[in-house]
């Protein structure tokens, strides 16, 4: 099973060629998912700093790591790491807020192309495809709808997912008819 932290594989010592594959094409997927992340410090529910670009955290991370060694990392995790709160950030989550205010002031076509930006920038979120699919659904393209719905129920354990499946339950879960 996968999520949005890791995953899990099985090597198999006589398919390795295809199980490194395997291993390389989720790795990508998890770095493309990724890419637009940033780091923020928060304290008390606010933020201490602007948002870090993650690679720029990590870095920051391991030089200090390297240069303080194990005493600094035991150090922040028992003093700061209970005053500081560390949250992963996705520029797509962002788009799919403002793309949720321009829907509700009215701007169908703003929204639409919000969420696809969303999706751009994290092609895996469940939040941006449901958003986007009833959009879709609204303006007619049912079909196009019920391809990002079943792809948003898949998402196991998120709050769209379930969203996702009621709402193919009410538009029919067909399958999607390509046209030429």
């Amino acid at each position: 099973m996968t999520d949005d932290n890791g995953f899990e594989f099985q090597l198999d010592p006589e398919q390795i060629e295809d199980s490194l594959r395997e291993i390389g094409e989720r790795a990508r997927r998890l770095v493309e998912d990724h890419r637009y992340s940033k780091v923020r410090l928060t304290r008390k529910g606010k933020p201490l700093l602007p948002d870090i670009p993650l690679g720029a955290f990590v870095a920051g991370e391991a030089a200090s790591f390297w240069l303080a060694g194990p005493l600094r990392l035991l150090l922040v995790n028992l003093g700061l790491g209970t005053l500081i709160k560390v949250e992963l950030v996705n520029e797509s989550d962002e788009k799919v807020a403002e793309g949720q205010q321009a829907f509700m002031d009215g701007e169908v076509e703003e929204a639409e192309a919000l969420y696809r930006d969303a999706l751009r920038m994290k092609p895996s979120n469940p939040a941006a495809m449901f958003a986007l699919a009833v959009v879709l659904r609204i303006t007619g393209r049912l079909d196009e709808a019920r391809a990002l719905l079943l792809e948003a129920a898949a998402a196991e354990g998120h709050p769209d997912a379930e969203k996702a499946s009621a709402l193919l339950d009410k538009i029919g879960r067909g399958q999607p008819q390509i046209t030429d």
